[in-house]
This record gives structure tokens, C-alpha cells and sequence, in this order.
């Protein structure tokens, strides 16, 4: 498996590049949270150990014992959501019932009460039993379902593109392009062949890039086919084209830095150098891309857009 080596670049100051709704507000003792509002660490550490409430889907990869739950703001979704590549929940929230209750399934919206807990620093988030990393986590915590009658008709809009799956397509088209910008820090582990021989792990060569993007079948090949982005667009603007023109600006924005990174990687706009690396324990070629901060910013630019535009429905 190519996994890449990185830690999470945290954009302090976005610019949010897409609209939306959303709200976060004061009910009694009981602050009303929000996916979008709960994108900003400090703003939760203002609240750490308050009541919050909050509404959401529960994923169905909810553990089977009701202990905790994957909160998530779109129906119909498996997985929780990770920022491209890492382990770092994006648009999920986790969800510990009390003690002795635990949470039973629904696939209707529900609206979540328990007590806000956040982690000390974003450098030492909380890891479940997954690995999965979170900042924030809601514990203690209650749900009762939300009737058919309170939903709003722009919840009505958003359940009906949730139902196209095109959420999930635009996670996978970014992780096509989190490869794009940054394939010199993906690698492949060690591993042991069939003669029980140590192989040892590298970090991708150009050659393995253009291998893994290019080739069909390969592991990234999906994103490099003609008309990759323009179905997405497609299913998008068939759902409603003038509701979700933002989210259809994000893809192209996408589209076009995906270009220019796989020029980037065409061209041989990178150099290479022979150094030891302890990871694996022998000496290797690195690669450094020449336009490669840059990419990687213009990206995480790119995709914390869509995540907040993404937080920023709410029922």
C-alpha cells in the first residue's frame, strides 16, 4: 500500500472560497453547535467541557456496541470522512453515549446532546480505536430523532445530492489530487518477499508516479481519465446547477490545479538526491518537487474550502 508521509498542514487563516448556511448559537445552558463552526479549535476550546447540542446522521461504521458513533452531517454515508491521506477526521464528528447506554442505529437525522470535550493542543488530538484523530469529541451524550416535518426544504435539497454519492466522489478526486501535488512523499513500506527476503521501503521515484497515475488499473489512474472531472460536474448540476455552483467552482478550481501539477511532474520540475533514510534503514533517492510548497498550499486551500462548504449545511 503507498501510503504518504506527512503531517497535516493546518491552514490558520482560510479565506472561505465557497458559501453556505450554518449557524452556531446559544439555547438556554445548551450551546447549538455546528459542523462548520467546529472546524476552529479555538473557538471549541471556548466551550471545552460545556452542554452542546448538535444534528447529524449517524455513519452506519458506527461501532456495533453502541459505545460511540461517527456523527456526520450527510446522509447515507458509510465511512467518516479524513482529511486526503491522513488519519485526521474531516466533517465527522465522534460521539460517546453514557455509561451502560449505548447508542442504538438509525438512519434517520438526529439531533445530539452531551457534554463538548477538546483536546489540550491540535498537536495532541485524541485517537480512537481506529487510529482515526480528532480534536474534539462529544461525550456523555443523548439523541432523539428529527421528524420528517422539521426538516427544512434546503435539507430536502441536500438529501437529494447526498443520494448522488457525489460527496464521495469529490473525497476521491481530492485524494487524486493530494498524489498529484505531493507524490514525492508518498512511499511504499517495507515488506518481506515470498523467500522470507527484507525489502526494504522507498519513497516514489518520478517513474512510479507517472506508473501509478497513468496506467490503467492503476491506483490513481480513475482521476487521470478524459472527462473525470466533467462527470462529476455533471452529476452535480443534475441535481441543481444554480444551488450547487459553488461546490461546481471548487471541482474546476480542482481540475485546473490538477493540471498543473501533472505538468509539473511531465516536465521534470523536480530534482533528486541520494541520501540515508532511517525509516527504512538504507540509502535511497528522494525527490523534492521545484513547485512543490506550493502545490501542496494551492491544495489544502482547495480542500478546506469544500470541507467547510461541506460544514456548512446543517439541518
Amino acid at each position: 500500500m503507498i501510503r504518504r508521509f506527512c503531517s497535516l498542514l493546518i491552514v490558520s487563516a482560510l479565506v472561505l472560497a465557497l458559501s453556505g448556511c450554518g449557524s452556531s448559537g446559544k439555547d438556554g445552558d445548551v450551546t447549538k453547535l455546528s459542523f462548520k463552526a467546529a472546524s476552529g479549535y479555538d473557538y471549541l476550546r471556548t466551550l471545552d467541557g460545556t452542554q452542546v447540542t448538535i444534528s447529524g446522521y449517524m455513519a452506519t461504521s458506527s461501532p456495533v456496541d453502541g459505545s460511540f458513533m461517527f456523527l456526520m452531517n450527510l446522509p447515507y454515508q458509510n465511512c467518516p470522512f479524513c482529511v486526503p491521506n491522513t488519519s485526521q477526521l474531516s466533517n465527522t464528528m465522534e460521539v460517546y453515549s453514557r455509561k451502560n447506554e449505548p447508542f442504538g442505529y438509525t438512519n434517520q437525522a438526529i439531533k445530539v446532546t452531551g457534554t463538548l470535550e477538546v483536546a489540550d493542543s491540535e498537536d495532541k488530538p485524541f485517537t480512537d480505536m481506529y487510529g482515526y484523530e480528532f480534536n474534539y469529541k462529544i461525550v456523555d451524550a443523548t439523541y432523539t430523532v428529527i421528524q420528517a416535518e422539521e426538516l427544512s426544504e434546503e435539507m430536502a435539497l441536500w438529501q437529494k445530492i447526498a443520494e448522488t454519492d457525489v460527496v464521495n466522489d469529490i473525497y476521491y478526486m481530492y485524494d487524486y489530487l493530494n498524489f498529484l501535488c505531493a507524490w514525492n512523499t508518498y512511499y511504499v513500506n517495507s515488506s518481506t518477499d515470498e523467500n522470507g527476503n527484507e525489502l526494504p521501503g522507498y519513497y516514489l521515484y518520478a517513474s512510479d508516479a507517472e506508473r501509478l497515475i497513468k496506467t490503467e488499473g492503476s491506483q490513481f489512474n480513475y482521476g487521470y481519465r478524459d472527462g473525470y472531472f466533467d462527470g462529476i460536474v455533471s452529476k452535480i448540476e443534475s441535481v441543481d446547477k444554480e444551488a450547487f455552483s459553488d461546490l461546481v467552482a471548487n471541482v474546476r478550481s480542482a481540475q485546473a490545479l490538477a493540471q498543473s501539477a501533472l505538468s509539473e511532474l511531465e516536465n521534470g520540475n523536480y530534482t533528486y538526491e541520494l541520501k540515508y533514510l532511517e525509516k527504512f534503514g538504507t540509502e535511497d533517492y528522494v525527490f523534492t518537487l521545484n513547485a512543490g510548497d506550493e502545490l501542496t498550499s494551492q491544495m489544502d486551500l482547495l480542500y478546506y474550502a469544500f470541507s467547510n462548504w461541506l460544514g456548512s449545511w446543517e439541518m
